[in-house]
């Protein structure tokens, strides 16, 4: 597993130089050593491309496999309310060949031939692909995974069939009961927060949204049916459905998975100067192909809204959706506004009758209590953790602890306290 470690910014970069077999150089910028505990025997060496992807190397000489992560800085929060659950439906596409792999499992066949295995998430605020291998076979697969960040296929017949992929998963869904929960959870959001997002989506949300024109083979629009601004839809056509939905893939992934929302980290037992002679030379490759017409900075690398396709445009409406979730980058009025507390969850939701209490009947034969209370974001203390030390005290099982007296009552089995979500606002 790769270990979750803290990159503190607290002296300027260092530029380096990573020569690759004398035939590229590539010039990154050192950021600040890792701070690690005194029992920790990994070396680390923390990295920036000068395309702007970050990356964690990590020496580990105990480590038999080689383990190599990505992470996106954007999740289901971005996306568009007319095609839920894009941001996974990318995810899933991701895995499905590249320019230079074009087989679809070419990556998982290698997987498993040699003892690897692979998997991704998408949350609410990020997306994280992953993979390890025994490492004598690394560098290959490295390869292939890289690739599907440069140059991913999307081939629109891997499109409708991931979409039933999807779909199939959301069924399996339904019949959990904490994913039961979390979409009750949803539905008493703010219907304007982000976080009330359908994040999974299904072949019903992966369709083409009310009010996008469709065409016919000649070009011109098929009047089917009308929403209520007039505009011909056609929502039947399959053809049309799946170009849509494919071209609101590509523009997704053109607008944010560019190389300085990315975020690489990989540990193995191999020395530091050859994971970095593995990951430099490829991960710089990754190029932003969301052009720049200049709208400010505060839209950044965009696209002019009249040059925008209708995917296009559903993307980039939808990007601000999402909270900034980035450390660094901002000035200290721009993070003061991103900080900002704007939680999903307030009596105004309920007509102002808080508490809420909701009962369901669960599909397994259990019964538990869930007690959920919105708090303000932690993002901006630093080292302090206000948080972490409340769950401590209510999910501790000393004498005189909740759980004990629960316990002896005979109310309680089990007592568990955390946070359900931890995001920027």
């Amino acid at each position: 597993l790769i270990p979750i470690i803290t990159l503190p910014v607290t002296k300027a970069p260092v530029t380096t130089v990573n020569s690759n077999m004398a035939k590229h150089i590539i010039v990154t910028t050192e950021l600040p050593a890792v701070i690690k505990g005194d029992a920790d025997w990994r070396i680390y060496r923390p990295l920036q491309l000068p395309n702007g992807v970050t990356c964690l190397l990590v020496h580990d000489k105990e480590s038999k496999t080689t383990a190599c992560s990505v992470s996106i800085g954007i999740g289901a929060s971005a996306d568009p309310r007319s095609l839920s659950g894009l941001a996974h439906f990318t995810e899933h596409m991701c895995f499905l060949g590249s320019e230079a792999y074009p087989e679809e499992n070419a990556f998982k066949s290698y997987l498993s031939s040699h003892g690897g295995r692979s998997n991704a998430s998408t949350s609410m605020s990020a997306t994280t692909y992953k993979f390890d291998i025994l490492a004598a076979h690394a560098e290959k697969v490295v390869d292939i995974f890289s690739n599907f960040f440069i140059a991913p296929l999307f081939t629109e017949s891997g499109t409708a069939r991931e979409v039933n992929a999807v779909d199939s998963e959301n069924s399996k869904n339904e019949s959990n009961d904490g994913r039961r929960r979390l979409q009750i959870l949803k539905a008493l959001a703010d219907p304007t927060h982000h976080y009330s997002k359908f994040s999974t989506g299904n072949a019903k949300t992966l369709s083409v949204p009310l009010g996008t024109p469709s065409k016919d083979s000649s070009g011109d629009n098929v009047d089917e049916k009308k929403d209520d601004g007039g505009e011909c839809i056609n929502s039947n056509n399959d053809a049309h459905n799946a170009s849509f939905v494919r071209e609101a893939l590509l523009a997704f992934h053109r607008r944010h998975y560019t190389p300085d929302n990315m975020t690489v980290a990989i540990v193995g037992p191999q020395d530091l100067d050859t994971l970095e002679d593995w990951i430099v030379p490829r991960f710089a490759k990754v190029k932003n192909n969301w052009n720049v017409k200049g709208l400010g900075k505060d839209r950044g690398n965009v696209l002019a809204q009249g040059e925008m396709s209708a995917a296009e445009n559903f993307v980039e409406e939808s990007a601000y959706d999402a909270p900034n979730d980035s450390f660094n980058g901002h000035s200290s009025e721009e993070t003061d506004v991103h900080a900002m507390w704007n939680p999903a969850f307030h009596p105004g939701n309920q007509n102002g009758k808080w508490p809420v209490l909701l009962t369901t009947r669960p599909l397994q034969s259990v019964r538990k209590c869930y007690m959920y209370f919105p708090l303000p974001p932690t993002r901006s203390m630093g080292g302090q953790s206000p948080y972490s030390l409340l769950t401590h005290l209510l999910g501790h099982e000393g004498k005189g602890s909740c759980f004990a007296v629960l316990q002896d009552a005979g109310l309680v089995d089990s007592i568990s306290a955390g946070a359900r979500l931890s995001d920027q606002d």
